[in-house]
């Protein structure tokens, strides 16, 4: 695609003759896909994970092939809003949202790099976008581990469950969790989105569980399995895994799914997914450590980002205490 793009581009150019102005200071030079190519570069640098550059370059697609020989300075609000309009009018108002925040980092980027001084995307908004996924509650997490529990085919399931909640880490994290990253008291953790490195001690204890960050380790590793690759590993024969197996993270989606809907929580429109299970980590942490813990333990850089799982859009009562002021 980014060859066939860069011939258009290029034929394009020959009918697009550059302003006196811009040639003379060197905008000419600067267009969209020039910055395009470097931006990708800095991607690189920063390590993303090759499906999330594959996104990036998916999410900027459109905004290439409608402005691409333009010069990056050009482009306006009302360019960005336009182009957002390709899907809001569609109704794919989260496409446009995400959309948005590419361009968003594309251009800062580009303002970093001294190429612009102002970012079009910040000043647009996408109306419309709704909250896909319902809030997992404590009574909820309590319920769907209890049906876990009595799973007699995947007797790891309210053992992952507990994992990811008294950690807070990500389905992928949790899945490659393994004995050797047990040391010096702490379960090291180096988070596959972020590359994040954590240290978490085994004494690390969440209100909604008896048990430790330690004891939960155990746990998992209580079914006299030999050797078992990661703490969340299959425990018999099954789908030509042999026990002590490495189970993939759709499993674990999958297991948290079913007993969620055993639990009669499946009927929402959009229910709970295992991620929620991080959320309701961050906001049990907050609530006893404070925002700062729950930042450092998520892994965010950003505290903006922390805010996002924080947030209990509506699914927790407010207990409003007779000494506040």
């Amino acid at each position: 695609m980014d060859q066939a793009l860069e011939a258009n581009l290029l034929i394009s150019s020959l009918h697009s003759p550059a302003r006196l102005v811009d040639r003379l200071t060197g905008a000419a030079n600067r267009t969209c896909y020039d910055w395009y190519l470097r931006y990708l570069d800095i991607l690189e640098k920063r390590k993303v994970k090759p499906g999330s550059l594959i996104s990036a370059k998916d999410q900027l697609r459109a905004a290439m092939r409608t402005w691409g020989d333009r010069t990056l300075e050009s482009i306006t609000v009302l360019d960005v809003a336009d182009l957002l309009k390709t899907w809001t009018e569609a109704g794919k108002e989260r496409m446009a949202s995400m959309v948005r925040s590419r361009l968003v980092d594309y251009f800062r980027e580009a303002i970093a790099a001294g190429w612009i001084h102002h970012n079009p995307a910040e000043a647009t908004k996408v109306h419309g976008v709704r909250t896909k996924r319902q809030r997992l509650t404590k009574e909820m997490f309590l319920a769907i581990l209890a049906q876990a529990e009595q799973d007699k085919q995947r007797t790891w399931a309210a053992s992952a469950f507990k994992l990811a909640l008294i950690s807070g880490q990500r389905r992928e994290d949790v899945a490659s969790m393994a004995p050797e990253d047990v040391r010096d008291s702490h379960l090291h953790v180096i988070q596959e989105k972020t590359g994040m490195m954590l240290r978490l001690p085994l004494t690390l204890k969440i209100d909604l569980l008896p048990q430790t960050l330690g004891e939960v380790i155990e746990e998992c590793l209580a079914g006299n399995i030999p050797n078992p690759q990661t703490f969340i590993h299959a425990r018999k024969i099954a789908l030509r895994t042999q026990p002590g197996q490495t189970l993939r993270p759709a499993l674990i989606t999958r297991a948290f799914a079913d007993a969620r809907d055993r639990a009669g929580f499946g009927n929402d429109a959009n229910p709970a997914t295992f991620h929620e299970i991080r959320s309701l980590s961050s906001r049990l942490y907050e609530a006893t450590h404070g925002k700062g813990f729950a930042q450092r333990l998520l892994g965010h850089k950003s505290a903006n980002t922390t805010d996002l799982y924080l947030d209990a859009r509506g699914a927790e009562w407010v207990t409003i205490h007779h000494k506040e002021q």
